[in-house]
């Protein structure tokens, strides 16, 4: 299980949204629209839409294209045709047919994959299309899918300025190339569709075959062009003509739909097929597994999924949506969202609360009802399904929980840190079926957890080593602070007591350390993180605040907390920071795990010295210390181990520094997982948590 997750959402009751990032509007709290209400009502099998690339215009993911693939060969049909899929057997890519930085035609299959691998790491979407033309094969390097033809020039102007075409001998100058075309045909099938393509390419004309939709079914085309001016259609249209040896050519009326096949060699591995679809949002692609099997986008790191896909634009971004069966959907989401020895009972109880959560969000994401990330929920594909929580999906399949009639929102987080949220400190108002600021038994997820000592070497350094690493020599030093020694050749001394950050440095056996003190490693439960400096936490405060923090940052305090404990809001020397989210102020402060934490300002301490007191560090001048010998001196450097009035060490520094001692991962609302493993481990059965973290609601069965 991830250490850290943070569920999102909207709720348009309270005008606030206090988690990290946001579903759009759901409509006020218990209220659903006509759409929802049927969903919710109706007892038909369901199917849940995942948008894996997408720009939903709150949220963007996009992808310039995405490369298909099955065992069993794809079937690729248009939406709406009633006959002519086409199978493919080797991997298909999907781009839009947009506008283009032409950056060059040569040759050289080299040269070209040379020069789309420097635009690669530039950061650019590059494309290699081999084709015939004029009587030889060549390979035109192209950049990017643009909305219109001034984008794509000025994306040319940029790659020149870079430097990208030093050097580079084409065969035509670089240009913008677009998605304006003639077309020729129909022709019988796709063999005589390319054949045509390659005799208009001997013309010395880009020509490509094309899949296009007619009268319900799909038939072969060929598009000649790739032009960015339609001035110059006309011209293009006598061109083809002459060159189609009788064959009917025409310029297609704004708005036909098709998919322009290029042989793509972008990859350094086997050719494909890339159908470059229109780019307004009409054209709607769908792509299902020619035989048994699942099929794989290597694009989110060669996952393979169930069910089929469907690839469109959207919103002028290439969106690709994965439509599978509701309980096939819960195979991996509830793997994903578990993984580890979880109990029977917790996966149970998270396989009703996925299922509910994802009706709930129907169509909240209007290309989809979700996407496949924590955004929403976590859906990696079949290699995240495993027989123990795919049977957990299966003894509750179907079962939702409702309240008064309705599907609820079951939003749930890794761990709450013993104490669940309170939605009031989230929304201002409660929800009813949300339980409100109540203990959580999210021990568990340390229960195997490390000891990490924090040790201070000899050098001055401070920083955690693993306790499995040290050994205690039975010794003190002159403060009486016990010295342990290292046991291992190249241990790592971590700024936390964890592995989450690099080694601060790395020592070998037989080194000793001073021992200030051990905690367990961090976990979803509790944890540590820092130390930041004040340089380094200021500006993540104000690129993220409207009201700007004066600097240098000396303090930063807790201003106020919710009824569960987590921090509303943060104190900056003095100052209120004004953030709107929850997620706003965790990534202001460095990405923390929730906002269950305490501040600890090593850099602000009192010096008691006789009659008169110091303030650290808001009063400068050296501090004095006096030795065993009682003799006082001078301290040099800016970081010390003090002992504070009750003997116990403290770390601090004579400058502005902050450490976090927190508890929970995520927003802490509804259901822990932990907690679920908690509560089964104490013999709960998954309708016991469901009812003790989602109170009043009852289990439905659609």
């Amino acid at each position: 299980m991830r250490v850290s997750r943070w569920k999102t959402f909207t709720v348009s009751l309270c005008a606030v949204l206090a988690l990290t990032g946001a579903f759009p509007a759901l409509g006020a709290f218990g209220k659903r629209t006509g759409a929802d209400k049927a969903y919710a009502a109706n007892g038909t099998a369901h199917t849940v839409r995942v948008a894996l690339f997408y720009d939903n215009g709150t949220r963007r993911n996009p992808a310039a294209a995405v490369t298909l693939s099955s065992e069993a060969g794809l079937a690729l049909s248009y939406a709406g045709a009633q006959a002519g899929s086409v199978e493919a057997h080797r991997p298909v890519r999907f781009a839009l047919d947009g506008y283009r930085v032409l950056l060059a035609e040569t040759a050289n299959a080299g040269t070209a994959a040379a020069l789309a691998q420097k635009v690669q790491a530039a950061a650019g979407a590059a494309f290699v299309t081999r084709l015939e033309k004029s009587g030889q094969t060549v390979y035109q390097v192209t950049e990017g899918a643009y909305t219109t033809a001034e984008q794509a020039a000025s994306a040319l102007n940029r790659w020149r300025q870079a430097g990208v075409l030093d050097g580079v001998q084409s065969l035509v100058p670089a240009g913008v190339a677009g998605p304006l075309a003639v077309e020729a045909g129909p022709y019988a099938g796709e063999a005589e569709a390319k054949a045509a393509a390659k005799a208009f390419g001997a013309a010395g004309l880009d020509a490509f075959p094309a899949l296009k939709p007619e009268g319900g079914t799909l038939t072969w085309v060929v598009r000649i062009g790739q032009l960015a001016d339609s001035a110059k259609l006309n011209d293009l249209l006598r061109s083809a003509q002459a060159a189609g040896g009788g064959a009917a050519v025409r310029i297609p009326a704004a708005g036909e739909n098709y998919a322009l096949v290029r042989d793509d060699v972008s990859g350094s591995g086997t050719p494909s097929s890339l159908y470059a679809i229109p780019a307004d949002g009409t054209a709607v692609w769908t792509v299902r597994p020619a035989g048994q099997g699942f099929i794989r986008v290597e694009e989110r790191s060669g996952r393979r999924y169930r069910g089929v896909f469907e690839v469109r634009a959207y919103n002028g971004q290439l969106a690709l949506v994965n439509e599978v069966g509701l309980e096939e959907y819960l195979y991996s989401v509830v793997g994903a969202e578990m993984s580890g020895p979880f109990h029977d009972e917790a996966l149970k109880a998270q396989a009703v609360a996925s299922r509910s959560y994802v009706l709930a969000m129907k169509g909240a994401w209007k290309v989809a009802d979700v996407d496949d990330t924590t955004n929403t929920q976590s859906y990696p594909g079949v290699e995240r399904e495993t027989p123990k929580t795919t049977a957990a999906v299966d003894a509750t399949a179907g079962q939702v929980l409702t309240w008064q009639g309705q599907i609820v929102d079951a939003y749930y987080a890794t761990n709450h840190g013993g104490m669940t949220a309170d939605p009031v400190e989230v929304w201002g108002s409660s929800v009813p079926w949300l339980r409100a600021a109540a203990p959580s038994p999210d021990e568990a997820a340390e229960q195997n957890a490390y000891t990490w000592y924090k040790v201070a070497l000899d050098t001055g350094l401070i920083g955690y080593i693993r306790g499995d690493l040290l050994a205690d020599t039975g010794r003190v030093n002159a403060a009486g602070i016990p010295v342990f020694q290292v046991t291992g050749e190249g241990v790592a001394v971590r700024p936390e007591p964890s592995t989450r950050r690099e080694p601060l440095t790395r020592v070998n056996a037989g080194t000793l350390v001073t021992v200030l003190g051990s905690t367990p490693e961090s976990t979803s439960y509790r944890w540590i993180d820092g130390p930041y400096s004040g340089e380094a936490l200021l500006a993540s405060i104000n690129a993220r605040t409207s009201t700007k923090i004066a600097g240098p940052l000396v303090t930063l305090e807790v201003g106020a907390r919710g009824p569960s404990g987590r921090v509303l809001y943060v104190l900056a020397n003095g100052q209120k920071v004004e953030l709107s989210t929850a997620d706003q102020l965790r990534g202001a402060l460095g990405g923390l795990r929730s906002t269950l934490f305490e501040i600890e300002e090593t850099g602000r301490f009192t010096v008691l010295g006789g009659r008169t007191t110091r303030e650290v560090s808001g009063q400068a001048g050296a501090l004095y210390a006096v030795g065993a010998d009682g003799t006082a001196r001078a301290l040099a450097g800016d970081r010390f181990i003090v002992m504070d009035k009750d003997g116990g060490l403290r770390d601090v520094t004579t400058y502005p520094s902050f450490i976090f001692i927190g508890k929970g991962a995520g927003h802490g609302l509804g259901m822990s997982q932990w907690g679920a493993q908690g509560m089964a481990l104490q013999g709960n059965d998954y309708r016991a948590i469901l009812q003790y973290y989602y109170p009043g609601t009852e289990i439905t069965v659609l």
